[in-house]
Protein backbone atom coordinates (compact mmCIF):
# COMPACT_ATOMS: atom_id res chain seq x y z
CA UNK A 1 0.00 0.00 0.00
CA UNK A 2 0.91 3.60 -0.97
CA UNK A 3 1.41 6.04 1.85
CA UNK A 4 -1.46 8.46 2.55
CA UNK A 5 -1.05 12.08 3.49
CA UNK A 6 -3.97 13.70 4.96
CA UNK A 7 -3.55 17.73 5.73
CA UNK A 8 -6.14 20.07 7.01
CA UNK A 9 -4.60 23.37 5.04
CA UNK A 10 -7.34 22.99 2.01
CA UNK A 11 -10.29 21.63 4.42
CA UNK A 12 -13.13 24.74 5.35
CA UNK A 13 -12.09 25.80 9.27
CA UNK A 14 -15.68 25.00 10.05
CA UNK A 15 -15.30 21.33 9.15
CA UNK A 16 -11.33 20.69 9.93
CA UNK A 17 -11.55 19.26 13.05
CA UNK A 18 -15.44 16.23 12.24
CA UNK A 19 -12.02 15.72 9.60
CA UNK A 20 -9.28 15.44 11.47
CA UNK A 21 -11.63 12.76 14.25
CA UNK A 22 -12.11 10.46 10.84
CA UNK A 23 -8.54 10.73 9.80
CA UNK A 24 -7.39 9.66 13.78
CA UNK A 25 -10.48 6.68 13.64
CA UNK A 26 -9.13 5.75 10.22
CA UNK A 27 -5.25 5.75 10.31
CA UNK A 28 -5.07 4.47 14.53
CA UNK A 29 -8.53 2.87 16.20
CA UNK A 30 -11.40 4.66 17.45
CA UNK A 31 -10.29 7.73 19.53
CA UNK A 32 -12.46 10.51 20.68
CA UNK A 33 -9.55 13.46 19.89
CA UNK A 34 -10.66 17.60 22.10
CA UNK A 35 -9.35 20.54 20.91
CA UNK A 36 -8.47 23.45 22.43
CA UNK A 37 -10.38 26.49 22.61
CA UNK A 38 -8.99 28.44 19.72
CA UNK A 39 -10.43 29.70 16.37
CA UNK A 40 -8.20 27.86 13.92
CA UNK A 41 -7.42 24.03 14.22
CA UNK A 42 -4.26 22.91 12.12
CA UNK A 43 -2.86 19.39 11.92
CA UNK A 44 -1.54 16.71 9.60
CA UNK A 45 -0.76 13.17 9.57
CA UNK A 46 1.08 10.89 6.96
CA UNK A 47 0.47 7.17 7.11
CA UNK A 48 2.40 4.56 5.29
CA UNK A 49 1.04 1.23 5.95
CA UNK A 50 2.87 -1.96 5.92
CA UNK A 51 1.75 -5.78 5.95
CA UNK A 52 2.23 -5.93 9.44
CA UNK A 53 2.56 -2.63 11.13
CA UNK A 54 1.94 0.68 10.32
CA UNK A 55 4.18 3.98 10.33
CA UNK A 56 2.56 7.10 10.66
CA UNK A 57 4.14 11.11 11.37
CA UNK A 58 1.23 13.25 13.09
CA UNK A 59 1.64 16.92 13.93
CA UNK A 60 -1.31 19.20 15.37
CA UNK A 61 -1.92 22.09 17.31
CA UNK A 62 -2.84 21.76 20.98
CA UNK A 63 -5.58 18.95 21.66
CA UNK A 64 -6.12 16.02 23.93
CA UNK A 65 -6.78 12.58 22.36
CA UNK A 66 -8.78 9.87 24.52
CA UNK A 67 -9.36 6.20 24.04
CA UNK A 68 -12.73 5.14 26.15
CA UNK A 69 -14.26 1.97 26.72
CA UNK A 70 -16.67 2.91 24.15
CA UNK A 71 -14.05 3.54 21.84
CA UNK A 72 -12.64 -0.14 22.57
CA UNK A 73 -16.00 -1.64 22.31
CA UNK A 74 -16.23 -0.16 18.44
CA UNK A 75 -13.09 -2.13 17.29
CA UNK A 76 -12.30 -5.76 16.63
CA UNK A 77 -8.06 -5.52 16.58
CA UNK A 78 -5.96 -4.22 19.77
CA UNK A 79 -2.78 -2.45 18.61
CA UNK A 80 0.18 -1.01 20.89
CA UNK A 81 1.20 2.36 19.78
CA UNK A 82 5.15 3.02 20.40
CA UNK A 83 4.70 7.10 19.88
CA UNK A 84 8.57 8.70 19.53
CA UNK A 85 8.02 12.51 20.09
CA UNK A 86 9.99 14.43 17.87
CA UNK A 87 8.50 18.07 18.45
CA UNK A 88 6.67 19.66 21.58
CA UNK A 89 6.07 17.17 24.28
CA UNK A 90 2.66 14.69 25.65
CA UNK A 91 1.40 13.66 29.19
CA UNK A 92 0.32 10.02 28.83
CA UNK A 93 -1.73 7.89 31.34
CA UNK A 94 -3.13 4.69 31.04
CA UNK A 95 -4.47 2.79 34.16
CA UNK A 96 -2.08 3.87 37.01
CA UNK A 97 0.40 5.08 35.11
CA UNK A 98 1.51 8.47 33.36
CA UNK A 99 4.39 9.74 32.10
CA UNK A 100 5.43 13.03 30.05
CA UNK A 101 7.37 12.36 26.09
CA UNK A 102 9.86 14.98 25.17
CA UNK A 103 11.53 15.20 21.71
CA UNK A 104 13.90 12.06 22.13
CA UNK A 105 11.81 9.89 23.69
CA UNK A 106 9.02 7.24 23.40
CA UNK A 107 6.39 5.37 25.39
CA UNK A 108 3.69 3.14 24.53
CA UNK A 109 0.05 2.88 24.66
CA UNK A 110 -2.08 -0.19 24.56
CA UNK A 111 -5.67 0.13 22.75
CA UNK A 112 -7.09 -2.51 24.52
CA UNK A 113 -7.44 0.02 27.40
CA UNK A 114 -8.95 3.14 28.04
CA UNK A 115 -5.60 5.91 28.18
CA UNK A 116 -5.43 10.00 27.18
CA UNK A 117 -3.09 11.99 25.43
CA UNK A 118 -2.78 15.19 26.25
CA UNK A 119 -0.38 17.75 24.07
CA UNK A 120 0.03 20.65 25.52
CA UNK A 121 2.25 22.19 23.08
CA UNK A 122 1.46 23.87 19.53
CA UNK A 123 3.68 22.40 16.95
CA UNK A 124 4.09 19.07 18.44
CA UNK A 125 5.06 16.21 16.30
CA UNK A 126 5.23 12.56 16.67
CA UNK A 127 6.09 9.12 15.05
CA UNK A 128 3.76 6.80 15.77
CA UNK A 129 4.31 2.56 15.47
CA UNK A 130 0.95 0.52 15.01
CA UNK A 131 2.00 -2.85 16.01
CA UNK A 132 -0.59 -5.75 16.84
CA UNK A 133 -1.02 -6.51 20.31
CA UNK A 134 -0.20 -9.84 20.16
CA UNK A 135 2.79 -8.90 18.65
CA UNK A 136 3.84 -6.31 20.89
CA UNK A 137 2.99 -9.33 23.96
CA UNK A 138 5.02 -12.57 22.54
CA UNK A 139 8.18 -10.06 21.21
CA UNK A 140 8.63 -7.44 24.18
CA UNK A 141 6.55 -8.25 26.52
CA UNK A 142 3.04 -7.54 28.28
CA UNK A 143 2.24 -4.64 31.19
CA UNK A 144 4.47 -2.08 29.55
CA UNK A 145 2.19 0.49 28.82
CA UNK A 146 3.03 4.10 29.29
CA UNK A 147 7.00 3.12 30.20
CA UNK A 148 9.17 5.90 28.42
CA UNK A 149 12.84 5.04 27.22
CA UNK A 150 15.21 7.47 25.09
CA UNK A 151 17.96 8.75 24.23
CA UNK A 152 19.60 9.62 27.43
CA UNK A 153 21.39 6.39 27.49
CA UNK A 154 23.56 4.65 24.87
CA UNK A 155 20.74 2.17 24.79
CA UNK A 156 18.26 4.43 23.80
CA UNK A 157 20.47 6.83 21.42
CA UNK A 158 20.77 3.40 19.17
CA UNK A 159 16.81 2.86 19.54
CA UNK A 160 15.70 6.68 18.73
CA UNK A 161 18.47 7.11 16.03
CA UNK A 162 16.97 4.12 13.81
CA UNK A 163 13.47 4.33 14.82
CA UNK A 164 13.89 7.93 13.02
CA UNK A 165 15.63 6.67 10.41
CA UNK A 166 12.80 4.15 9.72
CA UNK A 167 10.16 7.11 10.14
CA UNK A 168 11.50 9.77 8.37
CA UNK A 169 11.91 7.42 5.04
CA UNK A 170 9.98 4.39 5.35
CA UNK A 171 9.52 3.47 2.04
CA UNK A 172 13.32 2.77 2.05
CA UNK A 173 12.69 0.25 4.48
CA UNK A 174 9.75 -1.59 2.22
CA UNK A 175 12.32 -4.06 0.01
CA UNK A 176 14.79 -4.09 2.90
CA UNK A 177 16.74 -7.46 3.48
CA UNK A 178 16.18 -6.78 7.18
CA UNK A 179 12.94 -8.36 9.04
CA UNK A 180 11.49 -4.51 10.39
CA UNK A 181 9.36 -5.39 12.76
CA UNK A 182 11.45 -8.29 14.26
CA UNK A 183 14.21 -5.60 14.90
CA UNK A 184 12.08 -2.66 16.24
CA UNK A 185 10.33 -4.82 18.37
CA UNK A 186 13.98 -6.32 19.51
CA UNK A 187 15.36 -2.34 19.90
CA UNK A 188 12.53 -1.01 21.79
CA UNK A 189 12.18 -4.10 24.12
CA UNK A 190 15.70 -3.80 24.34
CA UNK A 191 15.45 0.04 25.53
CA UNK A 192 12.45 -0.41 27.16
CA UNK A 193 13.72 -3.12 29.90
CA UNK A 194 17.57 -1.16 29.86
CA UNK A 195 15.16 1.40 31.63
CA UNK A 196 13.34 -0.61 33.80
CA UNK A 197 14.36 0.06 37.49
CA UNK A 198 16.51 -2.56 37.98
CA UNK A 199 17.51 -4.99 34.90
CA UNK A 200 18.36 -8.16 35.89
CA UNK A 201 21.00 -10.37 34.17
CA UNK A 202 18.56 -11.89 31.46
CA UNK A 203 17.93 -8.40 30.25
CA UNK A 204 21.49 -7.44 30.15
CA UNK A 205 21.76 -10.06 27.99
CA UNK A 206 18.93 -9.38 25.65
CA UNK A 207 20.61 -6.03 25.07
CA UNK A 208 23.87 -7.70 23.30
CA UNK A 209 21.55 -9.21 20.24
CA UNK A 210 20.09 -6.21 18.70
CA UNK A 211 23.39 -4.22 20.20
CA UNK A 212 25.21 -6.54 17.47
CA UNK A 213 22.66 -5.42 15.02
CA UNK A 214 22.75 -1.94 15.13
CA UNK A 215 27.03 -2.14 15.34
CA UNK A 216 26.97 -4.07 12.39
CA UNK A 217 24.29 -1.70 10.88
CA UNK A 218 26.75 1.15 11.10
CA UNK A 219 29.41 -0.45 9.88
CA UNK A 220 27.47 -0.86 6.73
CA UNK A 221 26.97 2.34 6.27
CA UNK A 222 30.42 3.45 6.64
CA UNK A 223 32.96 0.77 6.07
CA UNK A 224 34.12 2.78 3.48
CA UNK A 225 35.69 5.43 5.63
CA UNK A 226 39.51 4.97 5.32
CA UNK A 227 39.54 6.45 9.07
CA UNK A 228 37.16 4.04 10.56
CA UNK A 229 38.38 2.51 13.31
CA UNK A 230 36.94 0.01 16.56
CA UNK A 231 37.39 3.06 18.72
CA UNK A 232 35.56 5.68 16.93
CA UNK A 233 32.32 3.00 16.55
CA UNK A 234 32.62 2.49 20.18
CA UNK A 235 32.38 5.65 21.04
CA UNK A 236 29.23 6.18 18.50
CA UNK A 237 27.36 3.79 20.71
CA UNK A 238 28.47 4.44 24.17
CA UNK A 239 31.07 1.10 24.93
CA UNK A 240 34.32 0.62 25.22
CA UNK A 241 36.06 -0.74 22.23
CA UNK A 242 37.15 -3.97 24.51
CA UNK A 243 33.09 -4.28 24.61
CA UNK A 244 32.37 -4.13 20.80
CA UNK A 245 34.53 -6.79 20.30
CA UNK A 246 33.44 -9.17 22.73
CA UNK A 247 29.43 -8.01 20.82
CA UNK A 248 31.47 -9.09 17.06
CA UNK A 249 32.56 -12.40 18.59
CA UNK A 250 28.91 -13.03 17.66
CA UNK A 251 29.26 -12.42 13.93
CA UNK A 252 32.22 -14.73 13.56
CA UNK A 253 34.22 -12.31 12.19
CA UNK A 254 36.63 -9.55 13.94
CA UNK A 255 35.94 -5.78 13.52
CA UNK A 256 39.12 -6.12 10.53
CA UNK A 257 37.70 -9.01 8.93
CA UNK A 258 34.21 -7.53 8.75
CA UNK A 259 35.43 -3.84 7.30
CA UNK A 260 37.70 -5.89 4.66
CA UNK A 261 35.23 -8.10 3.23
CA UNK A 262 33.08 -5.42 2.74
CA UNK A 263 35.49 -3.76 1.01
CA UNK A 264 36.57 -6.19 -0.96
CA UNK A 265 32.96 -7.08 -2.17
CA UNK A 266 31.98 -3.61 -2.95
CA UNK A 267 34.90 -3.19 -4.95
CA UNK A 268 34.15 -6.44 -6.81
CA UNK A 269 30.95 -5.50 -7.16
CA UNK A 270 31.88 -1.81 -8.66
CA UNK A 271 34.74 -3.78 -11.03
CA UNK A 272 32.60 -6.82 -12.11
CA UNK A 273 29.78 -4.58 -13.64
CA UNK A 274 32.54 -2.85 -15.53
CA UNK A 275 32.37 0.77 -14.06
CA UNK A 276 33.85 3.70 -15.87
CA UNK A 277 36.36 4.21 -12.91
CA UNK A 278 40.10 2.86 -12.67
CA UNK A 279 40.63 0.08 -10.12
CA UNK A 280 42.20 2.42 -8.36
CA UNK A 281 39.72 4.87 -7.97
CA UNK A 282 36.98 2.16 -7.15
CA UNK A 283 39.79 0.75 -4.31
CA UNK A 284 40.41 4.35 -2.72
CA UNK A 285 36.14 4.88 -3.07
CA UNK A 286 35.73 2.26 -0.51
CA UNK A 287 38.15 2.49 1.67
CA UNK A 288 41.43 0.97 0.38
CA UNK A 289 44.55 3.54 0.82
CA UNK A 290 47.81 1.24 -0.67
CA UNK A 291 46.93 -0.11 -3.71
CA UNK A 292 49.13 -3.28 -3.17
CA UNK A 293 47.64 -4.35 -0.44
CA UNK A 294 44.07 -4.02 -1.94
CA UNK A 295 45.74 -6.44 -4.87
CA UNK A 296 46.84 -8.93 -2.57
CA UNK A 297 43.05 -9.08 -0.50
CA UNK A 298 41.61 -9.04 -3.31
CA UNK A 299 43.64 -11.67 -4.56
CA UNK A 300 43.11 -13.86 -1.96
CA UNK A 301 39.70 -13.41 -1.75
CA UNK A 302 38.67 -13.77 -5.27
CA UNK A 303 41.35 -16.06 -6.83
CA UNK A 304 42.20 -13.42 -9.07
CA UNK A 305 43.37 -9.74 -9.99
CA UNK A 306 41.61 -7.35 -10.00
CA UNK A 307 42.57 -6.37 -13.48
CA UNK A 308 41.10 -9.75 -14.41
CA UNK A 309 37.80 -9.43 -12.60
CA UNK A 310 36.83 -6.65 -14.70
CA UNK A 311 34.59 -7.64 -17.89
Amino acid sequence: MHARSFDLTEIRATERFSYWRDVLCKVYVTLAPEKAPQLAFQGAVTDHPFDDIGISTISSVRQTIARTRRDIGRDTDAYCFLNLQVDGSCSASQGRRSAVTSPGTFTVVDSSEPFLLDYGSDGWTQHSFKIPKHVFDAHVGQDLAVRTAGAGTPVGRIVVDFLSAVASNPESFRHSAIDLTKTILDLVAMSLRASAPDPGKEQQRSFRSPLRHAVLRHIELHFADPHITPAKVAAHFGISPRYLHKLLQGSGETFGQIILNKRLERCAFEIGRGTCLTISEVAFRYGFNDMSHFSRAFRRRFGITPRDYRP
